[in-house]
């Protein structure tokens, strides 16, 4: 696996010692007021000390609205900061922190008192001000020591949400045409830029065939917003673009929580399309200031060999981090990698113990 093993910089200017990810996931354990604590620094140290080339945490909500998990962390408030700041402090790797906030109307949550999906849809009627809540939340990560930030940008989140016709009916400069519909992930993109003090710290993740939280949209509309928004990215020089297969046929999805998740009938696509190879021929070019990474249901084989035909930069594995904290040291000595042995659960854990299920994964004797 040499080609996944080799070092890589971001933007000039962050080098790693690998081109392996561990991605974002939303593992629900900060229990402590929406804030980590013992546990999540010995989770992601233990992942960064076996020589991770990157670590994105799990989702990081701008603002309390925003959150549809009973435990999942926050960063609005240097409370929430000076906790985030003792995982960085803890880790040898890079750290980006994501940012997201809710979709409004329809998407799962579980949290006291409030209904299991929202039906009280309101339009925002402010952007500037939820730009403005995206970019506190950057300078409170930035004070905490994180590298830079992945911006969620699919699944049924706000700026995804933007992107789509299907959700966005907005008559003004942020609804209708496809440079419109773009706009706010955009704005997003120049306010985190201006908190880091260079787009180089960035990380947009999109999934343009994604249907998760009712994002599909058909293919020609897909075609013609990824197409200008994925070229508006590289033109602003982001570090990364984190682009997902989700919804194509060429990943059916591993059923280990979701279960099978088919495209909804009326939403076709071509047979065999793979919208990482397609889209990222607006990324990977001679020149380009921007690395392109991949995730969903990768095997470390055929994620090495797109690697060496440079049809990718970089590569992230998230549940496999999971059950294989070593999971670095298992390539690099071609050991077979942990699988889960113990169910849907330890994905969101239980009541009872914030590590079961989280920190007590055993490496292999190598590492």
């Amino acid at each position: 696996m040499a080609n996944l093993l080799e070092p890589i910089t971001i933007g000039g200017k962050l080098p790693l010692r690998n081109r392996i990810v561990m991605g974002s996931m939303t593992r629900n354990r900060c229990i402590d007021n929406n804030k980590p604590g013992r546990s999540q620094i010995k989770y992601y140290a233990d992942r960064a000390k076996y020589g991770t080339g990157l670590i994105i945490t799990e989702g990081i909500f701008v603002d309390w609205t925003g959150c549809d998990w009973k435990h999942a962390p926050f960063m609005f408030t240097q409370d929430h900061a000076d906790a985030w700041r003792k995982v960085t402090d803890a880790n040898g790797a890079k750290v980006l922190a994501p940012s997201a906030i809710k979709a409004h109307g329809g998407k799962y949550r579980e949290l006291p008192g409030t209904p299991g999906h929202t039906d009280n849809i309101e339009a925002i009627t402010d952007v500037q001000a939820v730009v403005d809540t995206y970019r506190r939340s950057c300078e409170l990560a930035k004070t905490a020591g994180f590298d830079g930030v992945e911006l969620l940008a699919q699944g049924g989140y706000l700026p995804q949400q933007f992107l789509s016709s299907r959700a966005n009916h907005r008559t003004d400069e942020y609804g209708g045409s496809v440079e419109n519909r773009c706009r706010f992930t955009l704005e997003l993109v120049n306010a985190i830029a201006a908190v880091f003090k260079g787009p180089e710290h960035i990380c947009v993740k999109i999934n343009p065939t994604d249907h998760l939280n009712d994002s599909v949209v058909d293919f020609d509309e897909m075609k013609e917003t990824y197409t200008y928004l994925i070229t508006e990215l590289v033109k602003r020089q982001v570090g990364i673009i984190n682009l997902g297969r989700r919804g194509a046929e060429t990943s059916p999805g591993s059923g280990e929580f979701f279960g099978p998740l088919p495209r909804p009938g009326g939403y076709p696509l071509p047979r065999g399309y793979d919208p990482v190879l397609d889209f990222g021929k607006l990324v990977k070019f001679p020149g380009s200031p921007t690395l392109l990474m991949a995730n969903h249901d990768y095997t470390v084989e055929a994620a090495d060999a797109l690697a060496g035909a440079d049809k990718l930069d970089m590569i992230t594995f998230a549940r496999a981090f999971i059950w294989n904290p070593d999971l670095i040291p298992r390539i690099i000595h071609g050991l077979p990698l942990a699988e889960n042995d113990r169910g849907p659960w330890v994905f969101y854990g239980l009541e009872e113990t914030e590590d079961k299920g989280y920190n007590d994964w055993p490496v292999a004797s190598t590492a």
